[in-house]
């Protein structure tokens, strides 16, 4: 009887040790890539997407939609009421929205591979601004730095003339 358990168990991990070796040819995962025998070619996991939104103030509003592998998207909101959307459908696409200011709304919108856009907007207007800047400023000193220039106060109003003057 002893015997004959024995042999079961022998044969059992003889089975566990064949599934083994068999899936041992096969492939191996080893930090999101896959490798395959000599006779088949290497493949390497997509890489994943990336989002990352930060608001300041009240009521603001944000989204941010990706579609593909490698996009990365940034958002920023200092003030109040201000909506946000970035769009991304493909492939290794960077962008940056930035909003300071209130009631802003702003869009960006990629549709293919590898593009890049960042952009500014303040009560001034909009302005082209490096992607990098959704990582590197984390206030609202920090982002008006790359903000257009404040238009130039004119006390005459637009026709040139003060109040009163004929």
């Amino acid at each position: 009887m002893r015997q004959r358990a024995t042999q079961l168990c022998v044969a059992l991990f003889a089975s566990f040790a064949l599934a083994g070796a068999a899936s041992a040819d096969g492939a191996r995962i080893r930090a999101g890539q896959l490798r395959l025998n000599a006779e088949q070619t290497q493949a390497v996991a997509p890489p994943a997407n990336t989002v990352s939104i930060g608001q300041r103030g009240r009521g603001n509003a944000g989204s941010i939609v990706q579609t593909g592998n490698g996009n990365t998207a940034g958002l920023r909101q200092f003030g109040r009421t201000n909506t946000g959307a970035i769009t991304q459908v493909g492939s290794g696409n960077t962008a940056c929205l930035i909003q300071a200011g209130r009631n802003l709304d702003g869009a960006i919108e990629q549709v293919g591979d590898n593009q890049t856009t960042g952009l500014l907007q303040t009560r001034w207007g909009s302005r082209e601004i490096p992607v990098e800047v959704c990582t590197t400023a984390t206030t609202r000193e920090d982002v008006m730095a790359y903000a257009p220039p404040r238009p130039e106060f004119n006390p005459r109003g637009q026709r040139g003339r003060l109040r009163g003057e004929p």
